[in-house]
């Protein structure tokens, strides 16, 4: 493969992986708005069905960016041995960084919600 091809590549999963990330922030930020908004006036069965909703679509937002991330990594480390005074960034930690980030970020709305409900008063 071309070192062209490789950095195509690299460029594209990235890509893919900041799009993930961006439906992640975004499914949060909604739920965050209806549990604000709405939480203290949801039945348990609305906020059961809203919080099963937000973990699989955060969660498979979270896999996406966490798989996206890691298939960046070995197309960074075949165009750094081709280009070795070149940096292209695409870090193992930096890939556990954010997939432990992003599920501190899904409990924090499950907790925010369960506040809302058990603590807001109407």
């Amino acid at each position: 493969m071309t070192e062209y091809e490789l950095e195509d590549l690299l460029t594209g999963t990235s890509l893919a992986s900041v799009d993930s990330f961006g439906m992640y922030v975004t499914i949060l930020v909604a739920y965050l708005i209806a549990a604000y908004l709405a939480g203290k006036k949801l039945s348990p069965l609305q906020v059961v069905s809203i919080s099963v909703l937000f973990i699989v679509a955060s969660g498979i937002t979270t896999w996406a960016t966490y798989a996206y991330m890691s298939r960046s990594i070995p197309l960074a480390d075949q165009l750094e041995l081709i280009n070795p005074h070149r940096m292209y960034g695409a870090q193992p930690l930096v890939r556990d960084i954010m997939l432990t980030l992003q599920s501190l970020g899904i409990i924090a709305c499950l907790s925010f919600m369960w506040s809302v409900k058990r603590f807001r008063p109407e």
